[in-house]
């Protein structure tokens, strides 16, 4: 009698579990998957009324669809740390594509737990150069249309935000293009045009698009 009470026990708990599994299966699709706009993810997408008390090209990024970012990237926003020709760039990638931005300043680190400074600590690629981050001119894509940058460099989707960038004229036009050695190499920029083509880079750059102005004013792009 016990045996059988335990058989009809463990018969009725196999719904339970069923049902558990599906949800968190739903709940894991929600939040990495393409069922939506991250609703439970770390990028908020825009909507209007999100850009309170701003204005400018700001205030229409944080209010496109399109555009998705973290807390951190939004407050960045908000506070007019980003700059200018950044906004206007991602505002004509979010005008064709759904994009996730994970950081512009805030949230940025080169090291592990270590604040960024000016300059790019020891260690890195191009140590001792400007830090685009920390002076509000540089931002790191993380995912396009719902997809993750990491292994999707020759997605047409995410290769389409290096056409668009390409076609932004010379002096508007990031002189930091940096992504997944797969994506640069697809789409065949060159160091004159702002692509950054260093093997060190590229491999520093294999999960996000990087984007920035090494210049507080124009470009080093020469076409």
């Amino acid at each position: 009698m016990g045996r059988l009470n335990k058989k009809r026990s463990s018969v009725r708990l196999v719904p339970i579990v069923v049902a558990i599994v599906l949800l968190c299966c739903t709940v894991l699709l929600l939040v990495f998957g393409d069922l939506g706009r991250f609703a439970l993810g770390p990028c908020t997408a825009g909507r209007e009324g999100a850009a309170e008390g701003v204005s400018g090209g700001a205030k229409e990024l944080l209010e496109t669809r399109n555009f998705e970012a973290s807390p951190r990237a939004i407050e960045d926003l908000k506070g007019g740390v980003v700059d200018e020709r950044l906004v206007a760039t991602l505002q004509t990638i979010a005008n064709a594509h759904r994009i996730c931005v994970d950081a512009f300043k805030a949230g940025h680190y080169f090291l592990p737990g270590v604040p960024d400074g000016p300059l790019i600590p020891d260690g890195y690629p191009d140590a001792g150069l400007s830090n685009t981050h920390y002076y509000g001119r540089a931002v790191d894509i993380r995912r396009v249309d719902g997809k993750p940058v990491r292994g999707n460099g020759t997605d047409p989707h995410v290769l389409d935000i290096g056409d668009i960038i390409s076609r932004i004229p010379p002096q508007e036009r990031p002189d930091q293009i940096i992504g997944p050695e797969d994506w640069v190499k697809a789409l065949g920029g060159s160091s004159e045009e702002g692509w950054i083509l260093n093997e060190d880079e590229l491999e520093h750059h294999k999960d996000h698009i990087h984007l920035g102005y090494i210049k507080k004013d124009g470009t080093w792009n020469t076409r």
